[in-house]
């Protein structure tokens, strides 16, 4: 059963450019990066692209608004939006591509397009993916990510009207169990995949250690000479 995908990572002043270096694709060599197939970087495109630096579009976002600013403010929501890997690969690349803008519009709709700081589509990856990245800042001039994702509640019906919205259009998509009722929290990424690294590593060592056994298991074979 395909999933509609859809994640908020919140990012204070602090993490920004370093976000900006891999959404954008800023550094010169990714050859650290396995899941990155640089023949396809070129593949890659923006619904909205940035000006400028994120952390210039930051500032003049929130000097055009007006909104105070703490030293530990959220200034910039990351947003994550892809599907099932799966569903992503059976769709063409124009379907995969008005996946992303039905989905752009649904975002848009709820935080205001003029808060999008930059929204690039991510093809050198195995499954298609949108980094879409917003000041959030309210209808009234407030800079509160608490405000516009509000709580697990809210947080949970943000899930369920982006279900909605893309399954409109694609009815086989379904809707995850909420995590207020799984009481599940999501593993972010750098976790699950050192998480996957040590069970590899695990896995390798239980294989050595059983190697002597092995070893110890197999009878040579004696040449009858009879």
């Amino acid at each position: 059963m395909p999933y509609a995908i859809l994640r908020f990572q919140k990012r204070k002043a602090g993490g920004v450019s370093a976000i900006e270096r891999h959404n954008e694709r800023k550094k010169e060599a990714y050859m650290s990066n396995p899941d990155i197939n640089l023949a396809r970087i070129k593949d890659n495109y923006h619904l909205v692209r940035p000006p400028t630096t994120y952390r210039k579009e930051i500032n003049r976002l929130i000097e055009q608004a007006g909104c105070k600013v703490r030293c530990d403010s959220v200034v910039m929501v990351e947003t994550l939006i892809t599907a099932s890997p799966d569903f992503m690969s059976a769709l063409s690349p124009p379907e995969q591509r008005e996946y992303f803008e039905r989905a752009f519009t649904f975002i848009s709709e709820k935080i205001g397009q003029q808060n999008i700081i930059s929204a690039t589509v991510h093809m050198d990856k195995k499954t298609p993916h949108m980094h879409l990245s917003f000041c959030p800042i309210t209808k009234d001039n407030k800079l509160s990510a608490k405000l516009i994702l509000g709580n697990q509640a809210q947080l949970s019906k943000w899930q369920t009207d982006f279900h909605k919205h893309m399954s409109a259009r694609w009815p086989e998509l379904e809707r995850g169990v909420s995590s207020m009722i799984t009481k599940r929290k999501h593993i972010p990424v750098w976790l699950f995949k050192q998480a996957l690294k040590e069970m590899k590593r695990a896995q390798k060592e239980r294989a050595l250690t059983q190697l002597p056994n092995m070893k110890r298991s197999i009878k040579p074979k004696v040449r009858d000479t009879r």
